[in-house]
């Protein structure tokens, strides 16, 4: 939707209205949206033709062998490092809302809606920024309940007092990000900038997040000419048209 940092969106959403565990109170959960399969590739289809049951004896010998290796050797498992480490490991680069690409930031949701809004706006702008992008474009998407434990400096709810914590100009939110680390605060509390009312987790270090928890899968379409994206969580069921 031009001129508005908003989304048009159709569909019903209440379900995805639901917080997971406002941070502030002990449950203490937020939604992790990330890219992902659906469903499991056969990581033995190369070495085995696609034999289902070569592929078998192949699954069961790994295990044999991960089995045999002693506890804390591997301290830290595949959804621990996709949802939670991957930002601060593999992307402090990045130059996001709160990241000025010096150190990695992670971004949950308190809602899963907040952060369908969220990923969904990214994917559009991605997609349309590439020249000769015309066609719909497919993503799968893992969504993870993710545990925070951590006193959380508190901005929701101030996006109208400071505009620029959801502006399109990331200067200002640079300035907070860079700060709040500076002075040693583990993360934040954010206004969404693509869902009114949502509400964002900014964490600047993996310490404070832990048990990460399959939560859904979702398939999004996107059109970047028209700006649109569609959400299914069951299969052929969309449940959001966002329009941007």
């Amino acid at each position: 939707m031009r001129g508005s940092p908003y989304a048009e969106s159709s569909g019903s959403g209440g379900e995805f209205e639901l917080p997971a565990g406002d941070p502030r109170h002990p449950r203490g959960d937020a939604f992790r949206n990330i890219v992902s399969l659906r469903k499991s590739q056969d990581l033995f289809d190369d070495l085995t033709g696609g034999d289902t049951s070569l592929s078998a004896i192949a699954v069961e010998a790994e295990a044999k062998v991960k089995a045999g290796i002693p506890l804390g050797l591997i301290p830290r498992g595949f959804h621990y490092t996709i949802s939670i480490n991957y930002p601060f490991e593999y992307e402090p680069y990045l130059k996001t809302r709160y990241g000025n690409g010096s150190y990695g930031v992670w971004y949950g949701a308190l809602a899963l809606n907040t952060t369908i809004h969220e990923t969904a706006f990214h994917m559009v702008r991605e997609e349309s920024g590439i020249e000769g992008n015309t066609g719909l474009i497919h993503r799968e998407r893992a969504v993870y309940l993710i545990h925070c434990k951590a006193l959380l400096i508190d901005l929701s709810g101030k996006e109208a007092e400071y505009p620029d914590l959801v502006g399109q100009d990331y200067g200002f939110t640079h300035q907070v990000g860079e700060r709040v680390r500076r002075e040693g605060h583990p993360g934040l509390l954010s206004p969404s900038a693509r869902y009114k009312s949502g509400i964002n987790l900014v964490s600047f270090s993996p310490a404070i997040l832990s048990d990460p928890r399959l939560s859904c899968y979702l398939t999004y379409t996107c059109d970047p000419v028209r700006r649109i994206v569609t959400v299914e969580r069951t299969v052929g069921k969309v449940i959001f048209t966002l329009r941007f």
